[in-house]
């Protein structure tokens, strides 16, 4: 057990009563979504199981964070919510919500210089449609004036499943899907849930844009900037075994 549960239990019984504004005992599942790996089909599939209302979008970025896309100034859980999806670590979820280690944690992993790849095309995707928002659209434009490599090499785009992922090991999650095998372990993690139905729909691929086939020395030198996500997601594969 990471040594984060053992801390975190120990924060539990200092703050006491002085509980935060979250209900957890109708929370089922937290799903950690890291950027790029199937997590738009993947809350897709929960909000049909689980209901839409039942399933919270939380995104949480260092002291910002927003639910169902909704800026807040601290994140908070709607009355009857049975599952927490979003982008964001275990430490920035505990630090809005008071959190139990008993709830099953799932995220999914996908290989490394794939993700990095539809990352950087995905933004690219979206230059054209956040133009319109000012800041926003600058801001993208700014980061689109980069090459892929360029951006690949950029300290905040590198390890970034390492980095969402920080504070738990391997070994806690529930379960862990890789976006590789989406189909069947999906209907793997339906049969651990013991879901009613399955619906596998696949939204937003980012190979609907018109990118050019990225070389092998370049994905070569991409992996080399990730390499702390290269052995995250060979010890995933390897305990699949």
């Amino acid at each position: 057990m990471h040594i984060y549960y053992s801390l975190l239990n120990i924060h539990r019984r200092l703050v006491g009563t002085h509980q935060r504004n979250a209900d957890w005992s109708k929370v089922k599942l937290i799903s950690i979504h890291i950027p790029k790996t199937a997590g738009t089909s993947f809350i897709h599939s929960l909000k049909k199981q689980y209901g839409h209302q039942k399933v919270a979008r939380i995104d949480i970025n260092d002291n910002r964070a927003r639910i169902n896309k909704i800026p807040v100034s601290k994140a908070y859980l709607y009355k009857n919510t049975t599952v927490i999806h979003g982008h964001f670590t275990i430490g920035l979820l505990h630090n809005h919500l008071n959190l139990f280690p008993s709830i099953p944690i799932i995220t999914w992993l996908r290989d490394p210089v794939e993700r990095v790849i539809s990352n950087y095309y995905y933004l690219y995707k979206r230059l054209d449609e956040e133009l319109n928002e000012e800041k926003k659209g600058l801001n993208i434009l700014s980061k689109m004036r980069r090459s892929l490599l360029e951006y690949a090499q950029d300290e905040r785009n590198c390890n970034r499943m390492s980095k969402f992922l920080n504070g738990i090991d391997l070994e806690d999650f529930f379960f862990i899907g890789i976006v590789e095998n989406y189909d069947e372990d999906i209907q793997e993690l339906s049969r651990k849930l013991n879901w009613s139905t399955l619906e596998i729909v696949t939204h937003n691929k980012t190979g609907t844009v018109n990118k050019p086939v990225v070389d092998e020395q370049t994905k070569a030198l991409i992996r080399s900037y990730n390499k702390k996500d290269q052995a995250l997601y060979e010890q995933a594969l390897a305990l699949r075994k």
